[in-house]
């Protein structure tokens, strides 16, 4: 998906160096009609364009974590997590998503500095809370990778 999304940014597309003779098989405008057409819910829109599109700062992390701590809060207390706990899961799983290096891995460790709270705390309360946003935030971006994906094989 990410390589797909790249034609958004003709700067970084070697056309030279593509086997086609430098004629991409999808274009920019392709990818771009597909985005328009795939229906993508506001989560979606905003999960793709955090981890393909480079809009992964710091700032619209922190900004996207408040706004989900509110789709989370009853589940959070449903599962009798503190309030004080819920703006870090939410960002963590954010900054796990979309911000870290492909050889990083989630240990406490890396949980503990990405959240501000000590090991221990991770172990015990954010740990679980942290794989299961994760794991939505994971299954939301990949419906939206379905649904552009069916308009670009399907629209030609």
């Amino acid at each position: 998906m990410e390589k797909l999304l790249r034609y958004l940014n003709p700067k970084s597309v070697n056309l030279e160096a593509m086997p086609s003779g430098g004629l991409p098989v999808i274009t920019t405008a392709d990818v771009c009609i597909a985005m328009s057409y795939a229906r993508l819910t506001p989560m979606q829109d905003n999960l793709l364009r955090l981890k393909c599109l480079g809009a992964n700062s710091i700032e619209n992390i922190e900004k996207f974590s408040h706004v989900l701590v509110g789709k989370y809060h009853s589940h959070f207390i449903k599962m009798n997590l503190s309030s004080q706990y819920h703006f870090a899961v939410v960002k963590v799983a954010l900054i796990e998503f979309c911000k870290v290096p492909a050889d990083y891995k989630p240990t406490e460790r890396n949980r503990e500095v990405l959240s501000g709270f000590s090991d221990s705390t991770v172990r015990k309360h954010l740990k679980k809370h942290i794989d299961q946003v994760l794991e939505h935030l994971n299954s939301e971006y990949e419906i939206a990778e379905e649904k552009i994906f069916y308009q670009i094989f399907n629209s030609k």
